[in-house]
């Protein structure tokens, strides 16, 4: 993996060295614009992403651990899930918002299949408007309380 991550072109397209903004609505015609929006291969090159995706290196892969990427689906998981009797999950991470919910292994889909249980104080939100993430953390716990069970970390046996 190592060999074809290092062996790839990410030199995409170059970024436009200056955007024109439209007078009456600048905000929409930055945006109409930005290049950051652009996921295809015009900035990230062609293969990008079908390149392989390496765990961190804090977190370390037995041979005989099991890795599902979000690319491979839902029901990859779900069946792998299912296939070793397992009922009950104990969802932590980070963004809340995003991962932890919409994700192959988010709460959206693991709920429609499996008994779920948010470990709430083992979870974190993206708080790009806010100096600290209880904010974020807080409302989006909150937002999944309303289908979801959580518990945290103290109660669990």
């Amino acid at each position: 993996m190592k060999a074809r991550l290092r062996a790839f072109d990410y030199r995409g397209e170059p970024l436009p060295k200056s955007l024109t903004l439209d007078r009456d609505t600048p905000v929409a015609s930055y945006f109409k614009q930005f290049p950051g929006l652009d996921a295809s291969a015009r900035f990230n090159n062609a293969g990008f992403w079908d390149l392989p995706i390496p765990l961190t290196v804090d977190v370390r892969a037995a041979a005989e651990d099991i890795v599902v990427f979000d690319g491979e689906g839902y029901p990859k998981l779900r069946d792998w899930l299912k296939a070793h009797h397992i009922r009950h999950i104990l969802l932590t991470g980070y963004a809340t918002d995003m991962c932890f919910a919409k994700t192959c292994a988010g709460y959206v889909n693991l709920s429609q299949d499996f008994n779920v249980f948010l470990v709430g104080d083992a979870t974190l939100a993206t708080f790009p408007a806010h100096v600290t993430p209880r904010f974020a953390t807080s409302a989006h716990i909150a937002f999944a309380s309303l289908n979801q069970l959580v518990t945290q970390i103290s109660w669990i046996k």
